[in-house]
């Protein structure tokens, strides 16, 4: 069962602040224009702590915290409550909106409970995000979990509930407006945590956030010498929770581009790849091509060269029965370990790959440098719940979830 519980959370006073110039995209997708550029916007931009700067860095962010909440920037809430948070956003000329609710979950060890991933985690990002929480302990961003409800219970409380005005607002760079409304009655605060004792939670997104906080709690407990039963501040971390059904829940694919350098022998590697793959030259219409899910599919582009690769029956037939329908871990295991010689450590690293996530960025960057580029079509949710349902782990970098949550909305700390 997930353990939930509300919290006092610490917020930007926005009678110092102006939300929409200090709220930014998590840190893992910032670059370091966006960085720059969102700095200019407001000297109290959050990137200011999640991506911190500078010789040293860490130590340097938990001054900024501790500044802005004794200067007043920051404050914290009166009373511990949820925070019911929505956005809006317009894709394919339709308007969406997928709303969740922020809160506090029991930190447990990842699939032995009711906290199930669906990725496997990068290793700089962990040591990175540990560094940072270890010294700010704070929570400055949510880790995006999703919920089985497909009744939609939950959904007459939150209509009620934005039927008020929103504690705070903003519109992001994106053109996504992030609402959040205090979720402060006892009776609804009840209501949610009885509710949520029978859920599982999927995570989403933040993997790499949650299992640095996993790390800093077994740390923490161990120093501080407490027995199983005693929970401290850190035995919990902050989290928006979504339900699985919630119409505007979307997820994309993050796409692969490879350095492949001056020794690469492209006849050799088609070679390799013809041994899993049908290869189709000249591909017109990406889309069409991708939108064949019946079987494992993806485009390749070696310069201006794209190939549409199909997987045969009898390499799909030896992979186990829920890996045949991820698509990243297809390319992974039968061409980037089979047919570029990469090993487990380099993928975990990200080595010589860089994630994107439009057809654009693929395009500009094979015709700038001495790379191939694989574009995936999207995972389908139900999949991602397969994953975490058999323990299993798609490789990282597999799903993007938009619209992004907001950091800077709400932050969790403790002591």
């Amino acid at each position: 069962m997930a353990l939930i519980k509300p919290f006092r959370g610490i917020r930007y006073n926005l009678e110092k602040a102006v939300l929409k110039q200090v709220i930014s995209p998590p840190y893992d997708i910032i670059s370091d224009k966006m960085r720059d550029t969102l700095e200019i916007k407001s000297p109290y931009n959050i990137v200011k702590l999640i991506l911190p700067q500078g010789e040293d860095k860490y130590k340097h962010a938990k001054k900024v915290l501790d500044n802005w909440i004794k200067d007043g920037i920051l404050l914290e809430d009166s009373k511990p409550c949820f925070y019911l948070y929505e956005q809006e956003y317009v894709f394919g000329n339709q308007k969406y909106n997928r709303t969740g609710f922020i809160g506090l979950v029991k930190l447990e060890e990842l699939g032995k409970g009711s906290i199930l991933p669906h990725e496997k985690t990068l290793s700089t990002p962990i040591e990175d995000r540990f560094n940072l929480l270890q010294e700010v302990k704070s929570n400055l961003s949510q880790v995006f979990s999703m919920y089985m409800d497909q009744e939609k219970k939950l959904e007459r409380l939150f209509n009620y509930i934005k039927k008020s005005i929103p504690s705070a607002s903003a519109l992001d760079d994106e053109g996504v407006k992030n609402s959040i409304w205090l979720i402060t009655d006892e009776k609804d605060i009840q209501y949610l945590v009885d509710f949520m004792k029978n859920k599982k939670l999927y995570i989403a997104d933040g993997h790499h956030r949650y299992s640095t906080a996993l790390t800093y709690r077994n740390i923490r407990r161990s120093e501080d010498g407490v027995s199983e039963n005693e929970l401290r501040d850190y035995d919990y971390i902050m989290m928006m929770m979504v339900n699985f059904y919630d119409d505007g829940l979307k997820v994309f694919p993050t796409h692969r581009i490879i350095n492949i350098g001056d020794g690469f022998n492209e006849k050799e590697f088609f070679k390799c790849i013809n041994k899993n793959f049908d290869i189709v030259e000249d591909i017109k219409d990406i889309q069409s091509f991708l939108s064949d899910s019946t079987v494992i599919r993806f485009i390749l582009y070696i310069g201006e060269k794209c190939s549409g690769l199909v997987l045969k029956d009898e390499s799909l037939e030896k992979l186990h029965p829920v890996y045949r329908k991820v698509n990243t871990y297809v390319l992974h295991e039968l061409i980037l370990k089979n047919c570029l010689n990469y090993n487990e450590n380099e993928l975990s690293k990200g080595h010589k790959i860089t994630y994107v996530h439009t057809v654009e960025e693929v395009h500009n960057a094979t015709n700038k440098f001495k790379t191939m580029a694989f574009i995936l079509p999207p995972v389908d949710l139900n999949i991602i719940r397969e994953i975490a349902e058999n323990n299993l782990y798609m490789p990282q970098k597999s799903t993007y979830f938009y619209p992004k949550l907001a950091s800077g909305l709400v932050i969790y700390k403790f002591e």
